[in-house]
């Protein structure tokens, strides 16, 4: 198949597709919107793997869903202090990895250091005794876990309001030209039919009486009014 005939079938199946269809994809595709602000160029050494960190950054954003670009920069920092933390651990297997090595033979003339748990505390303890570097390295994991809670409490926060804000009131309809030339009428009410009154009434009564009644005295003619 030519260069030519694949994109010309891509844009045809392309122009077919209408999108994410599950509510999870949909849901996908809307937070693409927010781009990573974060560039794994100032974040990732040379040696370490920009890949990984993507994924892990990717991790967080299924988790948590940000919708602003502010809780979007609260889960890139709670990604970057998850990073730093990994290289911590790095950092202090390599520290006491080479302290063993360069204590070797230290170790193999005392009989106290035979099994592999004796000769990492003793290396340890030499480490932590003798050099800064471990405790540094215990400061700066208490410092990345603290960010990396207050971020989630701020993230948190955030989200709850949003979801708590009130919905707005729906608009009041507005009456169209249609309408106000044809409002909407209500059913007719049904009118009792029109009595006589005065004469015709007084006629109606002497009718119903008969002849030969009395006249009319005044509570009849006000009725017949």
């Amino acid at each position: 198949m030519s260069s030519q005939l694949k994109r010309n079938t891509a844009r045809t199946n392309g122009a077919k597709s209408q999108g994410p269809a599950t509510p999870e994809g949909r849901a996908k595709s809307a937070r693409n919107s927010l781009r990573h602000g974060l560039s794994s160029k100032t974040v990732v050494l040379p040696h370490e793997d920009a890949d990984q960190f993507h994924l892990l950054l990717d991790a967080h954003i299924d988790q948590f869903h940000p919708a602003t670009t502010v809780e979007m920069e609260l889960v890139e920092a709670m990604a970057v202090a998850r990073w730093r933390l990994r290289r911590i651990c790095a950092i202090e297997t390599a520290l006491l990895s080479t302290e063993l090595e360069r204590r070797r033979d230290d170790m193999d003339d005392q009989p106290a250091y035979k099994t592999d748990d004796d000769r990492l505390a003793y290396v340890f303890c030499e480490v932590a005794d003798n050099s800064q570097s471990l405790p540094l390295l215990i400061r700066y994991e208490g410092a990345l876990n603290r960010t990396y809670d207050r971020a989630l409490k701020q993230l948190t926060m955030l989200q709850r309001a949003r979801q708590n804000e009130p919905k707005p009131a729906p608009e009041p309809a507005v009456l169209s030209a249609q309408n106000l030339q044809h409002p909407v009428r209500e059913h007719p009410i049904a009118h009792a039919p029109d009595l006589p009154v005065g004469e015709a009434a007084e006629g109606l009564i002497r009718d119903q009486v008969g002849p030969g009644s009395p006249p009319l005295g005044r509570r009849d003619r006000i009725l017949a009014r």
